[in-house]
C-alpha cells in the first residue's frame, strides 16, 4: 500500500501537539485551502470515527496488537488537535496523521490525490458493473480532489517523494530454470491488474516459463515480497494453465450491514448471499471481541477453471510465503493450502486474503476526503481471523532460514 508520507504530517503524527514552523515561502491562504468551517472539519471527523465504528471490523485486532495506545485514546487525540488548532491544514494532517498511528490493518487508509486520480480514470474508462457505488463516490470528490491535490503540491517535500517514487520501477518477475536439479523458480512481486500496462508481459513471459520448465519435476513459486494486487493475476496468470480440472475453496467472511457499507453490499450480493450473523457455525478460534456491529456473514468462494491452454509443466507446486504476503497474495496462499493447488513454505503471513474484495470507501461529507478499508472480515476454517492470524505454512522454515532454501530441501527430500 502506498504511503507518501508528507514532511508536514509526519511532525503532527509524531508530535501532535503544534504545527511546524512554516517556510518562509509558506502562503498562509493554504492554511484553508480545502474552504471549509470549523464546525465541517469537526463534523467530517467525528463522521469518520462514527463509520469506522459502525462499519470496519479490524479495530479490536487493531487493539489487541497495541493494548499501550487504543484506538478510543487515538481518536480522542487527533480531535483535540483539530479543536484546537482551526485550519484545513491542521484537519487533513489530523486526519491523516490519526490513520497512520491506527496502523493499515485491513487495508484502513486514506485516498491520496495520485491514487485518487488512478481510480477516478480507471472507473471512467473500465466497466464498473458491480462497481457503481465506488464510481459513484469517487466523482463525487472529484473538485474536493483538486484542491486537495493544489494543497498538498504546496508543500515544499512533495519534489523529492515523486523523484523517490519513480526511481523505484524494477522488474515484476524474476525467472530460474535449474535443469540438473529439475527445478524451476518464479518470483513474482505484485500481482498487477489486468489494466495495467505490463499485464500483458507477464502474462507472456509466464507462459513462456511454464512450458519452458516442462521437463522439470518441481517449480517453486516466491511470494515473500508480494504484498498483493489483482486475484485475477494469480487465477488466471499463475494457477489456472496449471490445473486441469476446476479448482475452488470456500471460507466465511463477516461483514456489517450499517449505513456506509450498505450500498456496496447491494452491489456485490444478492441478498440470499447474506446469513444473519446468529447463524454462523461454532468456530473455535473466533474471537468476537470488536466484532459487536457485524450483522450478517457470506460464503467467500475463490474458483479457478482451467486455462483453454494447459501449460507444459505438470510437477508439484511449492509456495514460499512470508509475513510481506498480504491481500491478494495471502487470497492465493489459503487458495493454494485448501485445494492442494501447491505446497505451503516459509513463515507466517500477514492475511487478509479471505473475503477479498476491493476495499469499499468512505467519504467524508464535507471535505470529500475518501476513506478506504476493507468491509468483509474473513474467517479462517478454525474461525480466527485472517487479518490477525494470517496463514501457517505447511513446510515451516527454521528461525532465520530462506523459504527457498527450505523449499528447495523438501524438494530433494521429496524425492528420495
Amino acid at each position: 500500500m502506498k504511503r507518501t508520507i508528507l514532511a508536514l504530517v509526519l511532525c503532527f503524527a509524531l508530535t501532535a501537539c503544534a504545527a511546524p514552523a512554516p517556510s518562509e515561502d509558506w502562503d498562509p491562504a493554504l492554511a484553508n485551502a480545502l474552504g471549509l468551517t470549523q464546525e465541517q472539519r469537526l463534523e467530517d471527523y467525528d463522521y469518520f470515527v462514527k463509520t469506522l465504528g459502525d462499519s470496519y471490523l479490524c479495530m479490536g485486532v487493531r487493539d489487541r496488537d497495541n493494548p499501550d495506545r487504543s484506538s478510543a485514546e487515538i481518536f480522542q487525540r487527533y480531535r483535540k488537535m483539530i479543536e484546537e488548532s482551526d485550519s484545513d491544514d491542521a484537519f487533513y494532517s489530523a486526519l491523516y496523521s490519526t490513520l497512520w498511528t491506527l496502523g493499515s490493518y485491513g487495508h484502513l487508509w486514506i485516498i491520496e490525490p495520485g491514487d485518487y486520480q488512478e481510480m477516478l480514470d480507471w472507473c471512467r474508462n473500465e466497466d464498473t458493473t458491480g462497481r457503481e457505488h465506488w464510481k459513484e463516490l469517487l466523482e463525487q470528490s472529484e473538485e474536493q480532489y483538486k484542491k486537495l491535490d493544489a494543497y498538498l503540491n504546496a508543500l515544499e517535500n512533495e519534489d523529492s517523494t515523486t523523484a523517490v517514487s519513480e526511481g523505484s520501477q524494477q522488474e515484476n518477475l524474476h525467472t530460474l530454470l535449474m535443469p540438473e536439479t529439475g527445478t524451476a523458480y518464479l518470483k513474482v512481486d505484485s500481482f498487477l491488474p489486468d489494466y495495467h500496462p505490463d499485464y500483458q508481459k507477464d502474462a507472456e513471459a509466464i507462459r513462456k516459463f511454464y512450458n519452458a520448465a516442462a521437463d522439470c519435476t518441481d517449480l517453486i513459486i516466491d511470494l515473500t515480497d508480494n504484498s498483493g494486487g489483482s486475484e485475477g493475476y494469480w487465477q488466471n496468470l499463475l494457477a489456472a494453465p496449471l490445473t486441469d480440472v476446476p479448482l475452488e475453496c470456500t471460507n466465511y467472511a463477516l461483514l456489517a450491514d450499517s449505513e456506509n457499507n450498505r450500498p456496496f453490499i447491494n452491489n456485490v450480493f444478492a441478498p440470499s448471499d447474506l446469513h444473519p450473523i446468529a447463524e454462523l457455525p461454532d468456530l473455535p478460534k473466533l474471537n468476537r471481541d470488536g466484532l459487536d456491529a457485524a450483522t450478517h456473514f457470506v460464503e467467500s468462494t475463490l474458483h479457478v477453471d482451467p486455462a483453454e491452454e494447459r501449460a507444459a509443466f505438470h510437477g508439484r507446486v511449492w509456495l514460499l510465503v512470508g509475513p510481506m504476503v498480504y491481500s491478494a497474495s495471502e487470497s492465493f496462499s489459503v487458495f493454494c493450502q485448501a485445494t492442494g493447488f501447491a505446497t505451503l513454505v516459509g513463515t507466517q503471513t500477514s492475511g487478509d486474503g479471505i473475503g477479498a474484495l476491493n476495499p469499499v470507501l468512505m467519504r467524508l461529507p464535507n471535505s470529500g476526503i475518501l476513506i478506504q478499508y476493507t468491509m468483509m472480515f474473513g474467517l479462517n476454517p478454525d474461525g480466527s481471523s485472517s487479518e490477525e492470524a494470517g496463514t501457517t505454512p505447511d513446510v515451516l522454515s527454521p528461525a532465520g532460514e530462506p523459504a527457498l532454501v527450505t523449499a528447495l530441501r523438501a524438494v530433494q527430500q521429496g524425492r528420495n
